[in-house]
């Protein structure tokens, strides 16, 4: 990720009266008792477009690759010439009372009765533009007084690019926002709008008429909505990890290498110098020979039960060294597909019992390592958020079921 430092950051609150209506909103919501999408905490904030930001994230797309921008996203040389930003889209997300993000990965959290929210997530989704045309959307983030550039938006396999839809969606000048009701890391599902001083939910694409911005929701109509879905997300999960049950072994075959070349080894190769210090390279050479790791698969507790996840995170190797973490999914039709990667965690990858590493467990923002000890199960509990690192203690499986019970 690429940093902007010692300059003050210039993030501004939208007008009281928006404020105002997110409490109408809390009102409207909590008409449904088995859905409530309470906006007492969400946080509506303007991202100024400066020139020292717009010049770190053109230089981060031009730096990419020209086959991966053309492959992935029909980007081509001519289009990198000229471009520059347009305007930023704050990104939020559906959280629940202890602020654990409901994703469909993780759907098993949305307990009936239980309250959810829209969070700011300290991201936004900002356009880059060609001559005026938009061509894809990347995360700009802030940490602390610092922007950061966070990547593209990636797509789905097989999905179409939705920026240009959005950038000439007819109400553009009213968006305070947008979420994704099932997050992927993919794409948007809703736009938030403001809307005759009403909060208004558009939801983007329609699969059922393959329209756009056809549907448009209030409060109390999203809360239904949104408990249709997530039922329907639940049940597609089920007979995804039914699918996937016994299939947790990635065999790297030629193919798939291939996949991690194009959207992974080709990226890391084009990055600055001084990107690469981020990632401990410190010279090139160490570039020359980059190769996958040992495929490590992740896994969920769902219903009481360890649930295979169709993910694994594949290291990424430099001189026989871990330096990168790439993800990768097996989808419902059997292909493989890349789904993100970041920073290696050296703490894990270099855990003590590291040969015994046989998945890894995510609980909310914790972290487990699953090792095989013994014939047993060991769960080795590690801080995400924090370090990373790998603590002493241990637990099996009905441990760490009965700990996440109280």
């Amino acid at each position: 990720m690429k940093k902007i430092t010692n300059y003050k950051l210039q993030v501004t609150r939208i007008a009281f009266c928006l404020l105002l209506s997110a409490f109408c909103l809390i009102a409207n919501a909590q008409t449904n008792e088995s859905f409530i999408l309470s906006a007492e905490d969400v946080q509506k904030n303007e991202l100024k477009i400066t020139p020292e930001l717009e010049k770190m994230v053109v230089k981060e797309i031009n730096n990419m690759p020209e086959s991966y921008l053309s492959t992935i996203y029909g980007i081509n040389k001519k289009q990198l010439e000229n471009l520059h930003l347009g305007k930023p889209i704050p990104w939020y997300k559906i959280v629940n009372e202890k602020l654990e993000p409901v994703f469909a990965p993780n759907v098993h959290r949305l307990a009936e009765g239980k309250t959810l929210s829209l969070r700011f997530t300290n991201k936004w989704n900002v356009p880059v533009m060609s001559a005026g045309e938009p061509l894809v959307f990347v995360f700009v983030g802030i940490t602390e007084s610092e922007y950061t550039f966070m990547g593209i938006r990636p797509l789905a396999p097989g999905t179409e690019n939705p920026t240009k839809h959005i950038y000439n969606y007819e109400h553009k000048d009213w968006l305070i926002g947008a979420f994704e009701a099932t997050p992927s890391g993919f794409g948007l599902d809703f736009l938030i709008i403001k809307k005759e001083d009403k909060d208004i939910f558009v939801e983007i694409y329609d699969e059922a008429t393959g329209e756009y911005f056809k549907n448009e929701y209030g409060s109390g109509e999203l809360i239904t909505l949104l408990t249709d879905l997530f039922a329907k997300i639940k049940a597609k999960q089920s007979r995804y990890y039914d699918f996937v049950a016994d299939k947790s072994e990635l065999i790297l075959t030629p193919e798939l290498t291939e996949l991690l070349r194009m959207r992974v080894f080709d990226h890391i190769e084009s990055w600055p110098d001084e990107h690469l210090l981020h990632f401990g390279i410190t010279n090139r050479p160490k570039l020359e020979n980059l190769h996958p790791g040992k495929p490590v698969p992740r896994y969920s507790i769902v219903n009481e039960n360890l649930t295979f996840t169709g993910r694994w995170d594949v290291p990424v190797m430099a001189d026989g060294e871990p330096f990168y973490t790439s993800t990768v999914k097996l989808e419902d039709n059997g292909q493989y597909s890349y789904a993100g990667g970041g920073t290696a965690n050296y703490e894990v990858l270099n855990y003590k019992d590291k040969d015994l590493l046989i998945g890894y467990l995510n609980i909310g923002r914790t972290g487990y390592l699953i090792i095989r000890k013994d014939n047993k199960d060991i769960f080795v509990k590690f801080d995400i958020e924090a370090t990373g690192e790998v603590l002493k203690t241990e637990y099996s499986l009905s441990e760490l079921i009965n700990l996440l019970k109280k």
